[in-house]
């Protein structure tokens, strides 16, 4: 065995063997940390001894053995390959000690008699054995030794000037010596050597390396794992170990892993009780803690700790005071059995507060230490609760509630803890919260619970979609006497909770009716309770919001909307009773069309959040910024944005709010032409709570949106028709949302029925006025398709620049598609392909389909043979004729090629490529199984006029688009 790394003395050992052999004999005291390598280097050091031809004899002292007489001397002389004879004699020698010494554990228990007799004749066996060769005794742990083999030891040790006989013995630095005056005298010897294995330096790293891993030259990493293992040879070999096992690149960074922590846990094992209670204490403490705070919490003097630490830092598990890596720590920590770490941190949370540490630091200790009876504790834990809630501290905020409300006995104060576990709990995961609320509501609703965090409280019922319940508690707080009422503008409240006082608890409604206006007994936005307008100028955040969203909704874009909400977002700070306010002001910016404002405010708060490790405020940004980045036109960053929000908090915990960000992620990747995926989406629960809410509009029009897509335009139309039902039901039509009308239109248009498309259309048109919103360019560009071709341009004109201005670059790209046909329509192939050029690059920048859907005039629906997907037959053996559908794209290239136009003719119609044409029909007849173009028509026809649709109808349109062919 090559003990690269140990060398040095493994020739020093190597030269004393040789001079043994020469009838010089000697001691090596070989001395280090624990887990230094002595023995490794004791058993590379015998293999060489036994290649010699000397005669090995190996012991291990064990502390569970220490008061075993002549232990170790009987590990030496039994387990050595001793003629029979000899090792006759020594058995019965030492049956003879055992026999005069049946109780372990009591000192002096051989008499002097037998040991005055036996000792020497012991002794003679090994010095025979000298006298015909080289005997070398190699005992390891040295200090564990029994007395009498140390003086077994010490006999021998004074002959070995005349002997052929080396004695190497080697003890763990950390412990206290066995026999002190027996270190002494042999170390005084001159023909002992001492030995000292410290650390390992640099080098010695980069040689115990290099010599396992042929090869191997990611140096750059040799100072990490210098640096981590301090130099110990055992946390080296085991960092090593985690390193490969984690399979990553060899310029990787170093993880501690498993092997680290065996590793730590042996060396705490190995070492004395002292040491190993100091590595503990100094765990449960944590860095810069006093030695004497160390001392007071074991119940012990200065002295073993002192000691203890030092041969921590010996082995390397400690550097200037404190762990090297947190997976030092954390391994010291889960080495304690549970009920001992728990006694651990009681005490250490005593002696810290006697010396005066702050809230948070003791309720680290008191959060998984035994229970502690002392009238300090719950105001500390409550205190420190609030101070981690102040650093973004939730998940410490949240052990420290759980544990006050445990140990807490006063009913009202139990309240108020449980009241505060569901805010902070909702910050992190509203699953967390969920527990706690039936309780509180049951104490809201008999009037026991404070004011504030009733308050608080109905916003969170507001989320789950317990509307019915949130009023009831509206009412109760209605009731309570007004000079009861905490008069605090800005009082902590929940997802809802404007502030505080009669004056708030109707702005608190108020905003209930936002959330959720299809809900009968709240009042009318806009107006004061009571029915009457309200004069006063809002106060808090959340009262300056409900009138912001309520002018962004009433009044749409213009006047100072994005203004107004820009300064709020400046005033505001982000916290759980702000977040109404701040969503509120965020949706004000998209239905003001502020989408480039709107974007930036949602990426300062997601990175905000982010930063303050709230889980659900990341969700809620993430989804806001998910219906912007759709109105933008950036669907990748749609799909990305709405699935982040839907991963950080699971949709079992949206609760109602769930329909905003499926509405998002199902709409984006409807646009994209993604439509499989889409429909995965569908099959996520949404509460029919949802169904009162504005999010529950979203639904169903990205819903409609996907049916429309698919080819399904009467489920389409059921969609779109529920929103305007919905709207019409709660009084408001929210049309800067979802804009209902021009959807219906455009399903109309996919079932060739112009004149109720045409209808809805300048029914939009109408009820938005003259203002140049997002709506009116959609509604222009729905119009212009059932309009003589004549007037198409000047229509989608306007829409053009209306969606330009407004910063719409999806509908954009459609409305500038639509005019390129409509120029193309009345012969300007110029300027048509120019601005189909100019829509082709808007869709591939905002990632969206190009053949993906939209209302065509009456003309081009007829020329491509409309919108919808062919359903075709094709044989499969063993399953007979199964449908097939033609895409959108593939549907209009073959019936142009069914009519009889070259494939040149039809790239020039449709603005692609000569190439993609041959594409689109090389796929065409694989699905449609036909050789020839002259078979096209014929197999179009044949199609058609198979079974209708599951939908009712689909065959009648179907043979109406063909007709037109």
């Amino acid at each position: 065995m090559r003990l690269v790394e140990r060398d040095k003395e493994l020739s020093a050992l190597g030269n004393m063997l040789d001079a043994c052999a020469a009838g010089h004999g000697g001691v090596a005291w070989v001395s280090g940390p624990v887990a230094g390598g002595k023995t490794a280097l004791l058993h590379a050091f015998g293999e060489r001894a036994a290649e010699t031809g000397a005669l090995l004899l190996r012991a291990t002292a064990a502390g569970a053995a220490h008061d075993q007489p002549l232990g170790v001397l009987r590990q030496l002389l039994l387990g050595a390959d001793l003629p029979t004879a000899d090792a006759d004699r020594a058995a019965r020698l030492l049956n003879r000690v055992a026999a005069t010494a049946p109780v372990r554990g009591a000192e002096g228990t051989i008499p002097t008699e037998v040991a005055i007799d036996v000792f020497p004749r012991l002794c003679g066996i090994l010095l025979a054995q000298a006298r015909k060769r080289p005997v070398v005794l190699v005992v390891d742990d040295v200090h564990h030794a029994d007395a009498h083999s140390l003086d077994c030891v010490r006999y021998l040790t004074r002959r070995l000037d005349v002997s052929r006989m080396l004695v190497v013995l080697a003890e763990s630095s950390s412990f206290p010596a066995a026999d002190p005056r027996f270190r002494t005298e042999l170390l005084r010897r001159p023909n002992c050597r001492p030995l000292r294995l410290d650390l390992l330096p640099w080098r010695g790293v980069t040689e115990m390396i290099a010599a396992g891993q042929e090869g191997w030259r990611a140096r750059p990493l040799v100072s990490d794992f210098h640096r981590l293992s301090g130099g110990s040879p055992l946390l080296l070999r085991a960092l090593l170990e985690d390193y490969h096992a984690a399979d990553r690149a060899r310029s990787a960074e170093l993880v501690p892993g498993e092997a680290f922590e065996q590793a730590v846990t042996a060396c705490l094992y190995r070492s004395d009780p002292a040491t190993r209670d100091a590595a503990w204490a100094l765990a449960v403490l944590g860095p810069r803690t006093a030695q004497s705070q160390l001392a007071e919490v074991l119940g012990t003097g200065p002295e073993p700790v002192a000691r203890g630490l030092t041969a921590l830092t010996e082995m390397g598990l400690l550097s200037c005071g404190w762990f090297r890596h947190d997976a030092g720590r954390a391994a010291v920590l889960r080495s304690m059995e549970p009920p001992h770490r728990a006694r651990l941190e009681a005490r250490a949370a005593r002696v810290l507060y006697a010396h005066g540490q702050p809230p948070t630091a003791l309720a680290r200790h008191l959060i998984v230490a035994e229970p502690v009876d002392e009238p300090w504790v719950l105001p500390t834990l409550l205190a420190a609760a609030d101070q981690a809630l102040a650093d973004d501290a939730a998940g410490l905020a949240l052990d420290c509630l759980r544990v006050a409300h445990d140990i807490c006995a006063d009913e009202e104060r139990t309240l108020a803890i449980r009241a505060a576990l569901l805010r902070t709990g909702w910050r992190v995961s509203p699953s967390a919260a969920a527990p706690y609320l039936p309780g509180l509501t049951a104490a809201a609703l008999a009037g026991r619970l404070d004011g504030r965090d009733a308050r608080a409280l109905v916003g969170y019922l507001l989320w789950f979609g317990q509307v019915g319940t949130a009023v009831e508690v509206l009412d109760v707080l209605d009731a309570l006497d007004a000079d009861d009422m905490v008069m605090d503008p800005e009082a902590d409240g929940g997802p809802g909770a404007p502030g505080g006082g009669p004056r708030e608890l109707g702005f608190l409604r108020l905003w209930a009716a936002y959330s959720y206006p299809g809900f009968s007994g709240l009042p009318v936005p806009g107006r004061a309770p009571g029915g009457r307008r309200d004069p006063t100028p809002a106060q808090t955040s959340q009262q300056r919001a409900a009138a912001l969203l309520h002018g962004a909704l009433e009044r749409g874009p213009g006047g100072d909307v994005v203004l107004r909400a820009e300064r709020l977002l400046r005033d505001t700070r982000l916290a759980d009773h702000t977040l109404p306010a701040v969503t509120a002001a965020l949706a004000a910016l998209l239905f003001a069309d502020g989408l480039d404002r709107a974007a930036s405010w949602c990426d300062a708060l997601l990175k905000e959040a982010t930063e303050r490790r709230a889980p659900m405020w990341q969700s809620i940004f993430a989804g806001a910024k998910a219906l912007v980045e759709i109105r933008l036109g950036r669907l990748a960053a749609a799909e990305e944005s709405a699935h982040t929000a839907l991963t950080l908090v699971s949709p079992e915990e949206w609760g109602a709010a769930i329909a905003t960000p499926v509405a998002a992620l199902l709409y984006a990747k409807t646009a994209m032409g993604r439509l499989d995926e889409a429909a995965g989406h569908l099959s996520i629960p949404v509460p029919d709570a949802a169904f009162h809410s504005p999010g529950g509009l979203l639904y169903l029009w990205a819903r409609g949106h996907f049916y429309l897509a698919a080819g399904r335009p009467y489920a389409a139309l059921d969609d779109f028709r529920s929103c305007g039902d919905l709207m019409a039901g709660w009084d408001r039509d929210l049309s800067a949302l979802v804009p209902w009308r021009t959807d219906a239109a455009q399903a109309y248009l996919a079932l060739g029925d112009q004149r109720r498309a045409r209808a809805l259309a300048e029914e939009q048109l109408a009820r938005g006025g003259a203002g140049r919103t997002w709506t009116r360019g959609v509604s222009l560009r729905v119009l212009a398709a059932v309009t003589e071709p004549g007037r198409r341009p000047r229509l989608l004109g306007e829409a053009v620049e209306i969606l330009r201005e407004r910063g719409h670059r999806l509908e954009l790209a459609r409305a500038m598609d639509a005019l390129a046909r409509a120029h193309r329509d009345l012969g300007d192939e110029g300027r048509a392909r120019t601005l189909a050029r100019k829509a082709q690059q808007l869709m591939r920048e905002s990632g969206a389909e190009p053949s993906a859907y939209g209302p065509r005039s009456a003309d081009a629906a007829a020329e491509a043979g409309a919108s919808l997907p062919l359903v075709g037959r094709q044989w499969s053996p063993g399953t007979g004729w199964q449908p097939v559908e033609l895409s959108d794209a593939e549907l209009r290239v073959a019936t142009l090629a069914a009519r009889g136009h070259t494939n040149r003719q039809i790239a020039g119609k449709l603005f692609i490529t000569v190439s993609t044409v041959e594409q689109h029909l090389t796929r065409v007849y694989r699905k449609l199984d036909v050789q020839r173009r002259t078979d096209l028509a014929a197999k179009l026809r044949l199609d058609a006029t198979g079974p209708g649709d599951a939908e009712g109808g689909g065959n009648g349109t179907a043979q109406n688009r063909l007709r037109a062919v």
